[in-house]
């Protein structure tokens, strides 16, 4: 099959061989889905050298070291003087389900003035496998019908006038 294609004022001849595309179609599609179905890697965190973490001297190292050369903690503790570093990897197959693969958690405890008092290296075996509880908490207001919500917005007023 020929076509022919106008194209700034000058005729193309295009030979199209329909087999040719059609095999370059399905392969594309296939490889497109092979690709889409594949799992995926996620790495998340800031990955802090061994090097770095082996020549902390408790008492001595000051924060600010890794500040500037990492950038600020992943989080910090929220009743004690700890700052944490976390860098982990996980799978994502495609129905959704996370599988994690690595985990490295700095643990660093300083003082007021910013110096490291400890450190403490976490791993993904360290962590504990926790269930969520069961069932649903019951809110107020979470039951209404329609027409509750309705007569319950009319007698707060939201819809009154401005003038």
């Amino acid at each position: 099959m020929i076509d022919f294609l106008f194209y700034n004022n000058i005729y193309i001849v295009i030979n199209m061989n329909s087999k040719i595309i059609k095999d370059i179609m399905l392969l594309s599609t296939v490889l497109f889905s092979v690709y889409s179905c594949t799992p995926h890697k996620n790495i998340h965190g800031i990955l802090i050298s061994d090097y770095d973490v082996d020549n902390i001297v408790i008492g001595e190292t000051n924060i600010e070291y890794f500040i500037q050369k990492y950038g600020e903690p992943s989080f910090t503790g929220a009743f004690n003087n700890k700052l944490y570093y976390k860098h982990e990897t996980t799978k994502i197959s495609p129905a959704g389900k996370k599988e994690f693969l690595s985990r490295k958690i700095l643990s660093l405890e300083i003082d007021e003035n910013g110096i490291i008092l400890s450190k403490n290296l976490l791993g993904l075996n360290d962590s504990l496998d926790l269930m969520p509880a069961s069932g649903k908490t019951i809110t107020a207001g979470s039951d209404f019908t329609f027409f509750q919500q309705v007569f319950s917005n009319l007698r707060s007023g939201r819809f009154a006038t401005t003038e």
